[in-house]
């Protein structure tokens, strides 16, 4: 595998486990039955992604790097301390609008910067953006209801 195709993988990989992490910190605080289904639908949209990329690597003999500790950590002590100021079903929506917008600048940059050799990367991160966009629609669509 190319070493820009495996950059772009790994973007891809990482960015899907931070939206993981955070949905699984904020989920805990969540009491709206319509946000609850709307986060789980995206953690397990952000978990496929997550695999395809893992599987594409594995297919090829490489190895996906996951966060470092350190943003883990810091990613972590965010979600808890916005949460712990305020913990308003509200709120958790602008949080994770906020982190999909953070997501899909992320996903962007890395299309224009990194160009997989691999057609079905290339793909792969149009998918993702795609998902990204449509899950902060629905997320602004859900704002104005809690």
């Amino acid at each position: 595998m190319e070493k820009q195709d495996l950059d772009l993988l790994n973007r891809i990989y990482q960015d899907a486990q931070i939206g993981m992490q955070s949905i699984d910190k904020v989920l805990k605080k969540s009491s709206n039955e319509n946000l609850d289904k709307l986060l789980r639908k995206q953690f397990e949209e952000y978990s496929k992604f997550a695999d395809r990329c893992d599987t594409i690597a594995i297919n090829s003999d490489e190895e996906i790097k996951d966060n470092g500790t350190f943003k883990k950590i810091k990613q972590t002590a965010m979600i808890y301390f916005s949460l712990w100021a305020d913990k308003s079903n509200r709120h958790i929506v602008e949080m994770m609008i906020t982190g999909t917008v953070m997501g899909i600048i992320d996903c962007i940059k890395a299309k224009k910067d990194i160009v997989a050799k691999d057609e079905n990367i290339n793909q792969l991160v149009v998918e993702f953006l795609n998902m990204q966009e449509d899950f902060y629609e629905k997320l602004k669509k859900l704002l104005g209801k809690v």
